[in-house]
């Protein structure tokens, strides 16, 4: 089969169906990130935050042809106290995200990670005035439920790494409704490129407390990282545009099985039922909420959208 014969066949596919294919190639890109940083920090025994900084040293390289085909142009902006607020939110919300997968399966921090819409959406009522419904509730108590199934608090002991997950979570929802604010004077161009490139310094000055010098072996993992996860975003991005959201939000939930499999093969890791559980009961009230943001014409951001801490 030639290549113009596959080119044909792809713009043959639907538009909302090669969203939904996106998403699912996506969340196994970021699987694969996930359980690639687990893996040079466990086994490997680079930092967490040097890892951090490689991830977007790396991903500033991929970017580069973006940046050659916009010019310097893209970043040209008034507001650029906002951008590095941005930056300096979205840099602590991956330390953290980081941190969090040195202490714990990928899939179990995944799961958790699902409810990060629910922080968005609370954080749009208080900061920005939006007016919740009763239907919207009731999906962010669904997520809500399925986070305390995931931690079951009382029943087991609340560790670090869950902490460091939902710290993460609410973090990073204050840059994405940043990103909301910014998207009405700024191009979708100008916010993805001057925080691409503002997270390269931002997680450099944390990760020379611990650097290490890694070998060729090592930078060539954490180059992985930084490719799987610029490319995820990309294709985030591009599904955001070609699907409605409403439709994207259950593909997330590919991200979890990804990340077992993954995980289940790197390090004979295997979430437990609860787990599961609580994770598609986050992606029933997540959807919910996303389905009831697309009734009501609520703006979403693709540039803001993604996975916590990535």
């Amino acid at each position: 089969m030639s290549l113009q014969s596959l080119r044909a066949r792809a713009a043959a596919i639907p538009p909302p169906v090669a969203g939904f294919l996106m998403v699912v190639i996506a969340a196994a890109l970021f699987a694969s990130m996930h359980n690639t940083i687990r893996f040079v920090t466990v086994v490997e025994g680079i930092h967490p935050f040097e890892a951090a900084f490689f991830r977007n040293a790396f991903g500033l390289i991929v970017f580069i042809p973006f940046l050659v085909r916009h010019g310097l142009r893209v970043f040209r902006t008034q507001r650029i106290g906002m951008h590095l607020g941005r930056a300096g939110m979205n840099t602590i919300s991956m330390l953290s995200w980081f941190f969090a997968l040195s202490l714990m399966p990928v899939a179990d921090a995944t799961a958790l990670s699902l409810i990060g819409p629910v922080f968005v959406a609370l954080l749009a009522i208080v900061f920005l005035g939006e007016r919740v419904g009763p239907r919207r509730w009731i999906g962010i108590g669904l997520a809500i439920a399925g986070g305390l199934i995931i931690i079951r608090p009382g029943f087991t002991e609340v560790g670090l790494g869950t902490g460091l997950i939902l710290f993460s979570a609410v973090v990073v929802s204050g840059s994405k409704l940043m990103a909301k604010v910014l998207s009405g004077t700024e191009s979708a161009a100008t916010i993805v490129a001057l925080l691409t490139f503002m997270m390269v310094p931002t997680t450099l000055i944390p990760a020379l407390f611990f650097w290490t010098t890694p070998n060729l072996e090592q930078l060539g993992f954490l180059a992985l990282i930084g490719v799987f996860g610029t490319v995820g975003h990309l294709l985030f991005v591009q599904a955001y545009k070609m699907a409605d959201i409403s439709l994207v939000e259950p593909a997330i939930f590919t991200r979890m099985i990804w990340a077992a499999l993954i995980g289940l093969v790197l390090f004979s890791e295997f979430p437990d039922m609860w787990t599961w559980i609580g994770g598609g009961v986050i992606v029933i009230g997540t959807t919910y909420i996303a389905r009831r943001e697309a009734v009501r014409g609520v703006k979403k951001v693709p540039v803001a959208e993604g996975p916590v801490g990535d």
